[in-house]
């Protein structure tokens, strides 16, 4: 079966009655989700007796637990009723039996490693970690250059994954609210009364980056204060007050999307302030022990887990190593420290939503963002994250670290890429440039679109 292009232009959640206005009998509900990955819509029809909106959903928002089924990499097939009738100006109503044909990405590794080397030799790097997985399955691993002069990477190396904590934070987030220890909707007066527009700015606008507050990381006050001192220890409030000192927001809370530290660093204290528990607890007892991430850590100062991979940075205008720089200035968002093989098996978990309902995984990932600010129906941010042209996508850049995060929904396949750089880089970051190029092959018709 086919169906009209303007089907595919984004993930729908829709309800329509369908039927007999006049004999509830012949009444039917049909809830229908669309998966542009999938080029499917996922329906169920219930008798329109099964009214609670939160039941009609639920029954619906099952079908993503299908993602996990996603972590093979040879093609799968899965029968599902496909169709868009209740997507407006997408067809005539009907609805069949079709199948989805679940992509296979490309996973030749000397193809692969090819491009890796090549990309990373362009950049100019001094080592890069990089790392595929389909599924639980790895696909490889393998590292270049060196992190010390005569000290080889290697793959267990640790490091700084800064932006990439974000996916943890917001997963965290949904178990918290999952478990009834945090409300999406309060507002944050509560907590931080004296901020502007605190009684509108509520904890899911935070999560989101719509609340409007500035970023503290452009402001030159801090970005001074920072380069004079990187070893300095920062505190939230601290970080905060270089965003609202002068009163002023970005926007409206809820009305636009900008990315924003400053609205991480309050969700964070918003979370311990509820919860009573410190991140780094809650990291520990809700993901890293149950997930068995045993090389992923949050840090209660600067050090890292030996063995180390060591960052270079020139924001001081002379060539330097920043491993040890102070990361408070990232808060709890950017705090945590992984490896390679951690991160590959987080990229799984996250990316299937496996410590979620299929409801609070399917907010985490929805373009709710679309319209807002210069997000588009194929490339939005979510909660934490960028989904890109059916990826799920971080990019950190924390002290000379840059970062690439990529899960793919349709294929279920992880990318992570690690770089640090030589003086004067050719291309700087480079580990998004790398991820970027290798996306090109292994999913070349769902390239990076930024």
């Amino acid at each position: 079966m086919g169906f009209p292009r303007e089907c595919f232009e984004h993930p729908v959640l829709s309800c329509a009655k369908v039927g007999s206005d006049t004999d509830e009998s012949e009444c039917h509900l049909q809830i229908s989700i669309f998966f542009p990955e999938l080029q499917a819509t996922f329906a169920v029809s219930q008798p329109c007796g099964f009214s609670e909106q939160r039941q009609a959903q639920e029954v619906l928002l099952s079908f993503v637990t299908m993602n996990k089924l996603i972590s093979r990499r040879q093609s799968m097939s899965l029968l599902v009723t496909a169709g868009c009738a209740t997507i407006s100006g997408c067809g005539p109503g009907v609805v069949g039996n079709a199948w989805a044909a679940i992509p296979v990405p490309n996973n030749d590794t000397a193809r692969i490693r090819a491009i890796v080397e090549a990309e990373s030799a362009r950049a100019g790097t001094q080592a890069v970690q990089f790392g595929m997985w389909v599924g639980r399955e790895e696909v490889l691993t393998m590292t270049l250059g060196n992190s010390m002069t005569t000290v080889p990477a290697t793959t267990n190396m640790h490091y700084r994954i800064g932006g990439i904590t974000e996916t943890f934070q917001s997963t965290l987030l949904l178990m918290l609210a999952e478990q009834g220890r945090i409300r999406l909707d309060d507002t944050i007066a509560r907590w931080y009364p004296n901020l502007p527009s605190a009684d509108k700015v509520t904890i899911r606008m935070l999560v989101a980056n719509t609340a409007g507050y500035l970023d503290y990381v452009v402001d030159e006050t801090f970005v001074r204060d920072f380069l004079a001192n990187p070893f300095r220890s920062f505190t939230p409030d601290e970080l905060i007050a270089y965003s609202v000192r002068s009163g002023r927001v970005g926007y409206a809370p809820g009305t636009s999307q900008k990315y924003s530290h400053t609205e991480y660093i309050i969700l964070g204290q918003v979370i311990e302030k509820a919860t009573g528990q410190s991140m780094k607890s809650l990291y520990e007892i809700n993901i890293l022990g149950p997930v068995g991430l045993k090389d992923t850590q949050f840090p209660v100062n600067q050090e890292i887990q030996a063995p180390v991979l060591h960052s270079y940075i020139e924001d001081r205008g002379f060539y330097e190593d920043a491993t040890f720089h102070n990361p408070s200035w990232a808060g709890a968002t950017g705090a945590l420290t992984s490896n390679l093989h951690d991160l590959g098996k987080w990229g799984h978990v996250f990316g299937s939503g496996q410590l979620l309902s299929a409801a609070s995984f399917l907010e985490m990932i929805a373009p709710s963002s679309v319209g807002k600010g210069q997000n588009r129906a194929d490339i939005y941010f979510a909660y934490g994250f960028i989904y890109a042209n059916g990826w799920l996508v971080q990019n950190p850049n924390i002290n000379g670290y840059t970062g690439g995060f990529a899960y793919n929904l349709a294929t279920g396949t992880t990318i992570v890429v690690a770089a640090t750089k030589r003086p004067r880089p050719a291309i700087d970051p480079a580990a998004i440039h790398i991820l970027r190029e290798v996306i090109k092959f292994v999913t070349p018709a769902t390239p990076l679109n930024f």
